[in-house]
């Protein structure tokens, strides 16, 4: 679903309304309001006051703006954000493709032989005169149960069909990109402060060696199963399905899921890139979301993540941290980026686990990990 929003902008002293006036079809010679297209990645602030400043020349110095409400149309696959925000001072504008315009709020802005959008423009209108201009950002954040800290970069990365869906809460800005690889992302970010990996790190060479799967099953008791069984290193660089099976049986003396067998060349991937990174072993950490949404919720989520009200039910969870979140923009960036809705929640779950192991609200299962015969520790790092 695509995303679009609207710009409602009031002059400095409160009486004029901000319109440009259409030079191409659809609504052309009809006044509208400036706004544009979401683009893959962004938040809706940062889309708003983008297309904002392209149109108008009008940058965040100049205004506040606040989200008041949206619209979602399920006929044409899309939804529109709209955000309303008064000028502190007279600003010069310039104008992109459409001439702009001040008019009285006195105007009627249901007269659709002036105004596009079938009278939704006076529905603003009218929504912002009785009701107010909505919710700042700023106000947003204060309402999250635990504010995520804005001076951080934190990541979260969750594998998917032809990559990694990586969310970036950077600065308090939530932003999502798929990349093919994780040397990818943290070309694209080298500064990050926590970055979290849905992910095998740190393998076993031997029955003496503990990883956290056991202790990761027992805190989600009813939903252990999401916790696959993680193979020996033996297994992982294995050259055949059939001789990994036979390497974990002959290292731990026991065989492993066809789950695990489709996980195996994703371990590999992390093992050897960090492998080849020694300077982000062990900055770049294991986690589970299954996990993380049990200990942001209290206890185990038992519903599937494979249903939507399994998806509604944690992004609810996240929107405690992330108030903008909602299904509607996830699925659409799900779509764009041709990947799976749960990608994309479970990247944004490590990357507020992230945030929070920055602000030191997290724990590390077991509390005492061993390091593997490389060098990495074999452990998950999970919200306390």
């Amino acid at each position: 679903m695509q995303g679009y929003n609207c710009i409602m902008v009031y002059s400095h002293d409160g009486e004029k309304l901000l319109l440009c006036k259409r030079t191409k079809d659809p609504y052309k010679g009809l006044y509208n309001l400036v706004g544009g297209k979401i683009e893959k990645g962004e938040n809706g602030y940062e889309a708003a006051y983008r297309e904002l400043n392209e149109e108008t020349g009008i940058d965040s110095n100049k205004i506040c703006l606040s989200h008041m409400m949206d619209f979602t149309y399920y006929n044409q696959n899309c939804y529109v954000e709209v955000y309303v925000g008064q000028l502190i001072e007279e600003t010069i504008l310039c104008e992109e493709t459409h001439p702009l315009h001040w008019l009285s709020i006195n105007e009627d802005f249901f007269d659709d032989n002036r105004f596009a959008g079938e009278g939704n423009i006076g529905h603003m209108v009218e929504q912002v005169r009785i009701y107010g201009r909505g919710i700042k950002q700023a106000d947003m954040q204060k309402s999250a149960i635990r504010p995520i800290s804005l001076s951080v970069t934190t990541m979260g990365a969750d594998g998917c069909k032809g990559g990694w869906i990586v969310a970036v809460i950077n600065k308090g800005n939530l932003r999502i990109d798929k990349f093919t690889s994780l040397y990818e992302a943290v070309e694209e970010y080298p500064d990050f402060d926590e970055f979290l990996v849905d992910m095998v790190i740190g393998l076993q060479s031997d029955t003496n060696h503990i990883r956290p799967d056991t202790y990761a099953r027992k805190i989600i008791k009813e939903r252990s199963s999401t916790v696959f069984p993680s193979p020996c290193r033996q297994a992982v660089y294995a050259k055949t399905v059939a001789d990994a099976y036979q390497e974990n049986e002959r290292v731990l003396g026991k065989k492993f899921t066809p789950l695990t067998v489709g996980i195996i060349p994703k371990i590999r991937e992390v093992d050897i890139f960090l492998q080849n990174n020694p300077p982000l072993k062990n900055k770049i950490k294991e986690s589970h979301p299954e996990v993380c949404f049990a200990r942001l919720n209290g206890s185990t989520v038992l519903s599937k993540k494979s249903e939507m009200d399994g998806m509604e039910e944690r992004i609810r969870l996240l929107k405690q941290y992330i108030p903008e979140l909602n299904l509607h923009k996830v699925s659409a960036l799900a779509k764009s980026m041709k990947c799976s809705i749960d990608d994309i929640v479970d990247a944004i779950g490590l990357a507020v686990t992230a945030n929070l192991v920055s602000q030191g609200c997290f724990e590390v299962i077991p509390e005492n990990p061993m390091s593997d015969e490389t060098g990495l520790l074999m452990q998950m790092i999970i919200p306390k």
